[in-house]
């Protein structure tokens, strides 16, 4: 499919999304949420689920950050699992989103909202990070939050991300990054590169791209590993 074609299939569903004026209720891997107006919704596209049961199993019960967390269902899930957990979003509806969740749930979380990890303070450190990041390159830096998402502009924030996040990794820290086929995967590794890591592949699943139409895409979970830890 032709990477246009694909964007505008995929602005249509993020239409549906923005669409909703009030909070709704779904269930994620047998976890029930809230889906508040304005946040990223697990209910049309997939990846937040497999994400939700991948992370867990990979993080175990160590310290975890999770980068825009929408709904927290990544960052609950984890939590559930046995992690002490942190999030931060851009978005303040998905900050309050998550707090609401977690609550609902009765857990404990730190959450922050602010633009990567500007907010977050700079003792803070963990075994792991992670982000599903705006799979698009967007040409928009005026996007909504919502919007903000699924399209990163000039993806100047996953090379924040990559350029960044070691400053909040503890010693022999780990960071993730979930992604998939329609994202310009060459792009990321050529920014990974230059901050000088090697990428190792750890999980990946065909999948559709969303309940919304039969589109097949893959996701994975990268793994950014410093040159010299090799």
């Amino acid at each position: 499919m032709e990477t246009r074609e694909y964007k505008q299939k995929m602005r249509q569903i993020y239409e549906k999304m923005g669409s909703h004026k009030e909070k709704y209720t779904v269930s994620i891997n047998r976890t029930e949420i809230d889906v508040f107006p304005n946040v990223y919704s697990p209910n049309y596209y997939n990846d937040s689920t497999w994400f939700a049961k991948v992370i867990p199993e990979i993080v175990g019960k160590n310290k975890f950050l999770e980068v825009g967390c929408g709904t927290g269902i990544i960052t609950l899930c984890t939590a559930l699992n046995g992690s002490v957990v942190t999030a931060i979003d851009i978005n303040p509806y998905a900050v309050k989103n998550t707090k609401h969740n977690f609550r609902k749930l009765g857990l404990n979380l730190e959450v922050y909202q602010g633009d990567m990890f500007e907010t977050l303070p700079p003792e803070k450190k963990f075994d792991f990070i992670f982000w599903s990041h705006p799979f698009n390159k967007g040409k928009n830096k005026n996007e909504s939050f919502l919007l903000q998402s699924g399209f990163d502009y000039q993806y100047k924030s996953i090379k924040k991300y990559i350029k960044q996040a070691h400053l909040h990794l503890a010693k022999n820290g780990r960071l993730l990054l979930g992604t998939g086929k329609f994202a310009l995967l060459s792009e990321i590794k050529d920014i990974a590169k230059k901050e000088d890591y090697k990428i190792k592949l750890l999980r990946l699943i065909k999948i559709p791209v969303s309940k919304q139409t039969p589109i097949e895409s893959d996701l994975r979970v990268y793994e950014f590993i410093k040159n010299d830890k090799i």
